[in-house]
């Protein structure tokens, strides 16, 4: 079925051929033809429009039922203005939008009140009206041995739109003591008062052009402290308080247009005793206790823009008591005197200078001659935080714009800024006065953005400030 069979082989060359073959193609697009065509509207129509001649008619007002309508809504829209009087809501408005604002602190102004003086004056205290156009100046001597008879003053100066000042005085009123302690009216730009080393409380109207004779408030049994106005409320009188190295505090209404003057309240701290009287003998009785006899040197007060009727004292022996208006503790059996403390801080350990509530939240900062700034919460015993500082401060004050920065002045040429929230300085902001004396007041104008420092060789400097600096 099978068989074995050979065949011869055949063999063949293998050939590689290096000829491609190619073709040529071109591709054109079609050619785009543009065309361009107008579009208009084939129906337009004009329309006027003619108001009609209208007779007018008599109008029946029932002016008794508009004068009980006003007399509703009078004392609501009354409280609405006082709200908004001198209002900062718009001090930040800048309607030259176009010019780059200023960053940078600049001194505008320097005046010397010693001009054919006593160089032995002082600025004392500085207050700026409540629209800032008008900077009081107080001067006092540097020294008292004794009882003070000096013949002083306060210059007032006026500040132009430009922010300019003149070299002189517009008005100089005379008192004869020196000023301790000055305050404008916080609504009233024309109401000046001032405490004075003679004991004295004085308010000036100035309106008037004439010869301007002050209104004599009261006499304390010691040199003033400091004076201070409490805004009124609706169909409230103006109070003013006052506090003096005696340890009164007294508060006075003020009627009839600031001409008639009628004592409201009599406060004397008695929590302590007085190293100032320890000279002072012991009651004929020897029943009543030192403290109540003495009274406690008031040397700074401070109210609480959260809480109205709650001011804080800081005394001469470095105490600091939290006191209110309502309080009704009787001292010594006399119902017009009240003791108004109701609760107690962490003291110093030397005078306090200075006390301020912040205008923002429920803190306030003290200073004191131990050279301490400390930060208090009003609802705490302890303080929060102790800035130490290498000299004296005998001021404090709160900055604009941002009001958690306060300013501190006092034994030296510069201003030194701290944030209450953390006690930290502030290094960008420098402020060091020229005539390179110690600062010995210092104000801030917040409707001008500028600052007024006083020295103790009686040189004033004006200062542009701008609030967005911090």
């Amino acid at each position: 079925m099978f068989n074995t069979k050979s065949f011869d082989v055949v063999s063949f060359n293998s050939e590689l051929s290096t000829a491609k073959q190619e073709t040529s193609a071109n591709v054109q697009t079609t050619e785009i033809v543009y065309t361009a065509g107008d579009t208009q509207t084939t129906e337009t129509r004009s329309v006027g429009i003619q108001t009609m001649n209208g007779q007018k008619t008599d109008v029946q007002v029932d002016y008794d039922k508009l004068a009980e309508f006003l007399k509703k809504v009078s004392p609501g829209i009354l409280e609405a203005l006082d709200e908004a009087y001198a209002t900062n809501a718009f001090d930040d408005y800048n309607p030259n939008v176009t010019e780059t604002s200023s960053t940078t602190v600049e001194l505008i102004k320097k005046i010397s009140a010693l001009k054919g003086l006593d160089n032995q004056l002082k600025v004392s205290d500085l207050s700026w009206s409540t629209v800032g156009g008008t900077l009081a100046v107080g001067l006092s001597h540097t020294y008292h041995e004794a009882w003070c008879d000096h013949l002083s003053m306060i210059q007032l100066y006026n500040l132009t739109t430009e922010d300019n000042v003149a070299d002189t005085p517009a008005k100089t009123l005379e008192t004869n003591g020196c000023i301790t302690t000055l305050c404008f009216h916080p609504t009233e730009p024309s109401i000046l008062a001032a405490g004075l080393s003679n004991w004295d409380v004085l308010v000036w109207n100035l309106r008037s052009d004439d010869s301007i004779l002050p209104i004599h408030v009261c006499t304390h049994g010691d040199c003033v402290s400091q004076v201070y106005w409490r805004p009124r409320s609706v169909n409230d009188v103006t109070l003013l308080l006052s506090s003096s190295r005696d340890g009164y505090i007294l508060i006075h209404k003020l009627m009839a247009n600031f001409t008639t003057v009628q004592l409201h309240k009599r406060f004397k701290i008695v929590k302590e005793r007085n190293p100032v009287e320890s000279a002072r003998p012991q009651s004929a009785s020897g029943t009543r206790e030192r403290a109540a006899e003495a009274g406690l040197c008031i040397t700074s007060f401070d109210f609480s823009p959260r809480h109205p009727s709650i001011f804080v004292v800081g005394t001469l022996c470095g105490g600091i008591y939290k006191c209110s208006l309502d309080s009704v503790t009787s001292i010594e059996g006399d119902p017009t005197l009240v003791d108004p403390v109701i609760d107690e801080y962490e003291r110093h350990g030397g005078s306090v200078t200075c006390i301020k509530c912040s205008p923002l939240r429920n803190l306030f900062v003290s200073s004191a001659t131990d050279k301490e700034i400390r930060i208090y919460n009003l609802d705490e015993h302890v303080n929060q935080q102790i800035i130490s500082v290498d000299s004296t401060v005998v001021g404090l004050t709160w900055m604009i714009g941002n009001q958690d920065i306060f300013a501190a002045y006092g034994a030296g040429t510069c201003v030194k800024f701290y944030n209450v929230t953390d006690g930290k300085p502030v290094t960008y902001a420098k402020v060091e006065v020229t005539g390179k004396e110690s600062i010995s007041s210092l104000r801030i104008n917040s409707k001008r953005d500028v600052l007024a420092v006083g020295d103790v060789r009686a040189n004033v400097e004006i200062w542009k400030f701008p609030r967005h600096l911090f």
